[in-house]
């Protein structure tokens, strides 16, 4: 999985024989390209999959540096 927009590592991930790419948004040819390297593709929607990341992100660095947090939520329909 690799948040936000990272259609353009589908070739890398079929290389190193994934099964799926997880990530926000695709590229045009991203359907094709998929298919043709046999290898799955979820665009889970850029928005709610930068989420993740910037949350993990957050957990860490209070874990190490001891200081709080607060994830705000906006929605976004996208």
């Amino acid at each position: 999985m690799v948040t936000g927009g990272a259609a353009r590592h589908l070739s890398e991930a079929a290389a190193e024989h994934y099964d799926v790419l997880v990530t926000g948004e695709p590229a045009e040819p991203t359907l094709a390209t998929a298919r043709e390297l046999g290898i799955h593709f979820v665009a889970a929607g850029h928005h709610a999959t930068e989420r993740l990341g910037v949350q993990a992100l957050a957990a860490r660095i209070a874990e190490r540096f001891g200081v709080d947090w607060e994830f705000v939520e906006i929605e976004n329909p996208v």
